[in-house]
């Protein structure tokens, strides 16, 4: 596996990727093709993010196919510029394969280097239990169960935030 950066790929590349994603997945709380309209308004979403001190976009790359994205996106509030989110999403035939530990694994070591970022937020939905397993194994804790957070149709989903200290 070789992880790559956002500028290592033409943006309708990575627009094609996190757009398989988001459809492949039936965890994902946006709907992609709603958030974004067009790939400029991708681009700009996340150029506008890696603006920020901390903030990276990772590419996990197998056999040259690209196998999933994680984004670290730094709070830019003043006083909480020291916390940041996690998103990340996997190729649906890559899944279960150990490439989220790595790109976590990546993500974290980069962090500890640049020491910009000193702790991790994330959401995961409770029925995701292998995403939970994974974000376990890479030493996030749960610090809330957020009840009927998430709403498909007429069914509710509890939300788990977690986090994790670099």
């Amino acid at each position: 596996m070789i992880i790559k950066g956002f500028h290592d790929f033409e943006t309708s590349e990575l627009y094609a990727i996190f757009r398989h994603i988001y459809i492949t997945s039936e965890f994902m709380s946006d709907d992609f093709d709603r958030k974004f309209h067009t790939v400029h308004q991708f681009h700009n979403h996340y150029h506008e993010i890696l603006r920020q001190p901390g903030a990276f976009l990772l590419v996990a790359m197998m056999d040259e196919k690209p196998a999933g994205y994680l984004v670290l996106e730094p709070n830019p509030a003043t006083k909480l510029a020291h916390t940041a989110w996690l998103n990340m999403g996997i190729v649906d035939h890559f899944r279960r394969q150990g490439i989220g530990i790595r790109l976590v694994e990546g993500a974290i070591k980069r962090m500890a280097d640049e020491k910009k970022i000193e702790i991790i937020y994330l959401m995961v939905r409770k029925d995701n239990t292998a995403a939970l397993q994974l974000y376990k194994k890479t030493g996030f804790d749960i610090v809330a169960q957020l009840e009927k957070d998430t709403k498909i149709g007429y069914d509710y989903y509890d939300g788990i935030m977690m986090r994790r200290f670099v």
